[in-house]
């Protein structure tokens, strides 16, 4: 166990994690959300915790840092918008954040993060891992590690699932070497039996009673779920066509808040425009696409209009796939079965994080994916 004056000696209850909870963000902490806090202030376990997209998992990550006043937690995440998202609630609740990317990724912002003028450190993993780069160099240094209360695997599926093209993923059980003795949060909606024990593997988690695991369960009463088969070409985006009513003009409703999820960017940008015609000229930036290819100043500065209801809804891919806390988006849709059925929950988890809302997902696929319609083609087939 780490020695810093700066770490409370006593852990604090659980009813002492929920008051202050409440007074600083407003917010009634559940108990395992309280739980995984106290587990963290104790500083000899790692913990995992499994719940629902929008159940309150981020929140876990800040509620250490409210007894002891200069540890610093390090969170990270897949996504640079995750961090500039977070980094603003954080302002809110008067802790100063910090989130580290490429383009962040100066001398000048690691020094301040080395003085301790951030209490939160968002960061890619390409970042955490880089040879020679800023963050490494702060591991390197005992004064600075002394301060940090845990280490935040956000999305912690990503480490099973991107270490393909995101190599850094699967590096970041090196952290365990680094830093032995600082705590992991490994925090998910969907880690399956399987990715878990890939994930406990490959960050080199601790066992036993030094291991907690809190299991919630990641299911969303309030998104109702269709499968819808795909009755036009793929290429017409016609089954989409109900997003906007013919002959939609100034002045009628908008659509309800919506996500379109494509494995691609081209589709995307594709069907957008499919849909966007169906409108009036001036009314067409209403729909828009949004994906990696975009810089992040641009991804903040649509976030805001999609939040603020100026943009209707967005043709995206995973660049909106994870994390975001948008609490009214009423219609969440998947075009085509191409992507994993954990991937599939994540992006249905956009829909409507406000449990007082009722939304809707879709997913549509081919019609080669339904027995009714291979039957008829069967039929056909034979009769030729």
């Amino acid at each position: 166990m780490p020695n810093s004056d700066n770490l409370e000696t006593r852990i604090p209850t659980l009813s002492e994690i929920r008051a202050r909870t409440e007074v600083v963000f407003g917010r009634q902490p559940c108990l395992w959300q309280q739980k995984v806090a106290q587990a963290l202030l104790r500083r000899d376990q790692d913990v995992i915790c499994i719940a629902g997209t929008g159940k309150g998992k981020t929140l876990t990550f800040w509620m250490p840092l409210l007894f002891s006043r200069t540890s610093i937690q390090i969170v990270i995440t897949p996504l640079n918008l995750l961090g500039e998202q977070n980094v603003r609630v954080l302002e809110k609740a008067g802790i100063r954040a910090i989130s580290i990317c490429a383009e962040t990724a100066t001398v000048q912002n690691f020094q301040a993060i080395e003085a301790l003028h951030y209490r939160v450190v968002i960061i890619s993993p390409e970042q955490v891992m880089k040879d020679g780069g800023g963050f490494e160099q702060l591991l390197k240094k005992p004064l600075f590690t002394s301060h940090i209360i845990g280490v935040v695997i956000d999305e912690a599926h990503c480490v099973s699932t991107w270490g393909e093209f995101r190599p850094e993923y699967r590096e970041l059980g090196r952290l365990r070497y680094i830093v032995p003795d600082i705590p992991v949060l490994v925090a998910s909606a969907t880690l399956s039996p399987e990715a878990l024990q890939d994930v406990k593997r490959l960050l080199h988690l601790r066992n036993g009673d030094k291991l907690v695991t809190i299991h919630r369960s990641t299911d969303r009463p309030n998104i109702k779920l269709a499968v819808r088969a795909i009755q036009g070409s793929l290429r017409s985006y016609a089954d989409l066509a109900f997003l906007i009513p013919d002959g939609w003009k100034a002045g009628d409703p908008p659509p309800p808040k919506f996500l379109l999820f494509f494995d691609n960017i081209a589709t995307a940008i594709e069907a957008a425009q499919s849909i966007r015609v169906r409108l009036p000229l001036e009314f067409r930036e209403k729909i828009k696409w949004f994906n990696a290819d975009m810089s992040t100043a641009f991804k903040i500065d649509e976030v805001a209009r999609f939040a603020q209801g100026d943009t209707w809804g967005f043709f995206t891919t995973e660049s909106f796939g994870m994390g975001f806390d948008m609490p009214d988006i009423r219609f969440v849709g998947q075009w085509r079965a191409t992507c994993s059925l954990a991937t599939l929950w994540q992006r249905f988890g956009r829909a409507v994080r406000d449990m007082s809302l009722v939304g809707v997902a879709v997913l549509f696929c081919e019609r080669d994916h339904f027995d009714q319609y291979r039957k008829e083609k069967e039929v056909r087939r034979s009769q030729r």
